[in-house]
């Protein structure tokens, strides 16, 4: 099933919309005070702080800011057939908003040195 998500149900608990899509969400890449990866939240009808499974590469790929317009489905992980975390956002179909898109920007570069490849460090840098 694929819409919008209204205000009335901006704050209702994703525990009931597990496993719906909705499309034309507008979601940014953002960067998290406790971890150095750039993340993505969604800027409307979902609140800003549920997390969402998003490309690593185009996370890289823009600054931070960037908008991205997708479609996304409510997500639940499980665990001995018992939810394990909170609900979260899986984005599909994904296509940059490319007013969103800053020069110069704030990018999220892989850190020198990382093991996992998963600590970054942010640089400014102008696209050519």
């Amino acid at each position: 099933m694929k819409g919008t998500i209204g205000n009335a149900e901006k704050m209702a608990d994703l525990d009931k919309l597990v496993g719906r899509f909705f499309g034309h969400i507008e979601l940014e890449t953002c960067r998290d005070v406790s971890i150095t990866r750039p993340r993505v939240r969604p800027n409307a009808s979902f609140s800003a702080d549920t997390r969402v499974e998003f490309s690593r590469t185009l996370r890289e790929m823009f600054p931070i800011g960037t908008r991205f317009m997708a479609t996304v489905k409510v997500c639940q992980k499980h665990v001995d057939g018992k939810p394990h975390g909170p609900p979260y956002l899986k984005a599909y179909d994904v296509a940059v908003i490319a007013a969103s898109v800053s020069d110069p920007g704030l990018m999220a570069r892989v850190r020198k040195g990382s093991i996992s490849g998963l600590a970054y460090d942010y640089v400014w840098t102008t696209r050519d």
